[in-house]
């Protein structure tokens, strides 16, 4: 079940308890009665309908598809799994369709099989910057690996209705939500699942943890509207969710937040907060123990989807400007139940991230920038395939509460203490399958090793039943992942951890291949920063008979070609936006084996943009004269190698002089110098219209040198110069 105010989506309709509906009549006017239920947002009521229309021989498509989606939004996975597994089969079907039946599949933990749709989901939506694979059998391997760090038990304080979102009041008790109280006046019930309203409670904290004596809120918080989840302030405010009671321009009743101070032993006031608004859901309060950071989440517009937390910082005595949290924290899905600990550690639930199905507990502390780069899933047992939020830690970072539908409560959501044993910590991993290129089956048993980036073994393991492997990274490095297998070539692929802090998990599969014939193989990176290059073009060519293939480098910067034995190739590697780079090959005298493309020249892209200064650093005047030196000349092979490679560059090379001289002579040795530059490529095949090599003199130092001012002998000599620059691209 989904509850309307954990799910947040913030489509409340005020209903009265409902007629019961009976099976008569066609299956027709049954689907007629849910398409008017759902319109409403009444999921359960509409999910009844549909059922009778369907057991009427209704069985098709329209709702079928209805039957699915009203089993999800009310949290109901095992009816989501059986209706999903009949729409992903409709010849129509939409990619959002399978991605709802991977997490039908998720929240029943049966987590291979929603690897499987999940994977599918995302081969068919290819959104930019999203992942290619969504490793879900990994993250749950990994989120199941320390369950000793917390004790989980149920508190004494729930009921057989909804019981949720403790908060602390004081040092000795906790206000929660809940729908226990069914019997007074008339009964308010949410259309979307058909469901009391929740109220506010206060229940007594136990020297164990349990919640015991709960009581509903005194004062005039309590209305016949729906009330939570709440917080207490530093300075003794009450900050609660109420929905409006009235409805917006869309007919929905949204959520507002409120604020009552305590007078005597009650709770007064429904004074609103500064960003309520009536056409967007503001809910869940959370202040950070110095009262400087106000959280809440909201539906507004302009966030990532479904529901954001945003944050407003303390102006002397009012509430700043929203903020959202971005992308380290919020998703395209639905982020709730803020809470910030003692420590600045904020803990919040979302079901966008990756976790263990439905809602999952998360836990961010701020980056240098004030912001939280990243979420870490603090796992089992508080973690599992159901929805688990409304985490709150005490001020020792020790014990606390959070929210569950899992089996084995008392019913609905319940309350449940916990014990942390020892704090969260984020683990990166490399993970993967070793596949037999033979059969495209995964490999048992193979010998996996994870290399560091000068080739060290980091750690070697063999590869599980399913041909999974995984091993521990750290962020910001460079590895391989090695795999061996009798009767077959090592396989290598690479992979970089720079951005691993918000996917916490990187995937490379390493595929083996029969140890017969010759193979050609690299991993393409960046020149100027940490990391390898995907949808690099690779071509190469046979220079006897001209016949190319083309192959394009993975995540990791990967390929691999089957080579002809007793030829010579030309590798070249092309990427819009960056410098090309030829390599020869020559497999002569080969009939086995597996040739390393990086090991004959280093296969690092460079960026390619016009007017960017490259400079030539080992073009050097020895005794202030004008002659090129060895090193000069293998420089300007190099620079003469490229324009080769890439033939629609245009180039200038400028040539430059330190400010010790008068400004006529600096001049003059420039222009002599800029000759032999010129000279010199122009004998290595450069075309002249695609050449042009200025002298400039004294007149563009990098530093403040000049007359009168003094400089030491490093900052003269890095005006002492030559360096060149793209001037145009044929054809842009």
């Amino acid at each position: 079940m989904v509850p309307n105010l954990r799910a947040l989506l913030f489509f409340f309709v005020l209903a009265a308890p409902a007629a019961p509906m009976f099976a008569q009549g066609s299956a027709d006017a049954h689907t007629r009665a849910g398409d008017r239920f759902y319109q409403r947002m009444a999921y359960a009521q509409a999910k009844e309908e549909y059922a009778i229309a369907a057991k009427l021989g209704a069985v098709n498509e329209h709702v079928v598809k209805r039957l699915a989606d009203c089993s999800m939004k009310l949290g109901d996975t095992a009816d989501g799994e059986i209706w999903y597994a009949q729409v992903v089969k409709f010849l129509n079907r939409e990619p959002q369709d399978l991605y709802m039946y991977a997490q039908a599949l998720k929240g029943n933990g049966k987590y291979a099989e929603a690897e499987e749709w999940m994977d599918r989901y995302l081969g068919m939506v290819q959104m930019e910057g999203a992942p290619k694979q969504s490793n879900i059998v990994d993250f749950a391997r990994k989120f199941t690996a320390n369950l000793d760090r917390f004790s989980v038990t149920s508190v004494s304080a729930n009921s057989k209705m909804d019981d949720m979102g403790a908060t602390w009041d004081g040092q000795d008790q906790v206000i929660f939500s809940s729908s226990r109280d069914t019997t007074v006046g008339v009964q308010w019930r949410s259309a979307w699942n058909d469901e009391p309203f929740l109220d506010l409670y206060t229940a007594k904290r136990q020297q164990n943890g349990d919640l015991i004596d709960p009581v509903r809120v005194p004062g005039n918080v309590n209305t016949k509207l729906h009330e939570g989840p709440c917080v207490v302030s530093p300075d003794g405010t009450l900050w609660y969710t109420r929905t409006n009671a009235a409805k917006s321009k869309n007919g929905i009743h949204r959520l507002s937040i409120l604020h009552a101070t305590k007078e005597g032993a009650g709770w007064h006031g429904e004074d609103p907060f500064l960003y309520n608004n009536p056409e967007c859901s503001v809910g869940h309060p959370a202040i950070s123990a110095d009262g400087k950071w106000f959280f809440f989440v909201s539906d507004m517009p302009g966030g990532y989807g479904g529901t954001d937390i945003y944050v407003c910082q303390d102006q002397g005595g009012q509430w700043g400007e929203p903020h959202n949290l971005g992308p380290g924290i919020n998703t395209q899905w639905n982020e709730l139940f803020p809470y910030m600990a003692a420590d600045g550690t904020l803990y919040f639930s979302s079901s966008g991230l990756p976790g263990l199905g439905g809602l999952d507990v998360f836990a961010a502390k701020r980056g240098p920038k004030g912001d939280f780069p990243f979420a870490v899933n603090v796992g089992a047992p508080v973690n599992g395939p159901k929805d688990d939020f409304a985490f709150v830690i005490d001020k020792a970072n020790a014990t606390g509460y959070f929210s569950s539908d899992r089996p084995g409560g008392r019913g609905g959501d319940d309350i449940y203490a916990f014990v942390m044993h020892y704090p969260l910590e984020q683990r990166f991993l490399c993970t993967g399958t070793v596949i037999d290129d033979e059969n495209a089956q995964p490999v048992a048993d193979a010998e996996v090793s994870l290399l560091n980036e000068d080739g060290t073994v980091q750690e070697t393991a063999r590869s599980d039943k399913d041909g999974r492997y995984a091993f521990p990274v750290e962020e910001d490095k460079v590895y391989a992942v090695r795999a061996r297998m009798a009767g077959h070539y090592d396989g290598l692929v690479h992979l970089s951890t720079e951005d691993i802090g918000q996917k916490q998990i990187v995937a490379r599969d390493v595929h083996l291949i029969p140890d017969a014939g010759v193979w050609l193989r690299g991993a393409v990176k960046y020149k100027d920063k940490l990391g390898f290059v995907e949808g690099v073009k690779v071509s190469v060519v046979n220079l006897t008979s001209f016949f190319s293939e083309v192959h394009s480098t993975d995540a990791g910067g990967d390929f691999i070609f089957r080579m002809q034995p007793n030829e010579q190739f030309e590798v070249l590697l092309d990427k819009p936006g960056y410098f090309s780079i030829s390599v020869p090959v020559n497999t002569a005298g080969m009939k086995r084996g597996v040739i390393e493309l990086g090991d004959v020249q280093e296969l690092a892209l460079e960026p390619m943009e016009i007017g960017r200064v490259i400079p030539l650093k080992f073009v050097v005047w020895p005794d202030g004269g004008k002659a090129l030196t060895p090193t000069a000349k293998a420089a300007l092979d190099q620079l003469a190698d490229r324009m080769q490679v890439n033939p629609s560059l245009d180039i200038e090379v400028g040539v430059h002089a330190d400010t010790r001289q008068a400004a006529e002579a600096a001049m003059r040795i420039t222009q002599e110098r800029a000759k032999a530059l010129d000279a010199y490529l122009r004998s290595k095949g450069v075309a002249k219209e695609r050449l042009s090599v200025k002298a400039y003199g004294s007149t563009k130092p990098l530093n403040p040198c000049g007359p009168g001012v003094q400089c030491t002998d490093a900052q003269n000599a890095a005006n002492e110069r030559v360096e060149y620059m793209v001037t145009g691209v044929a054809g842009s």
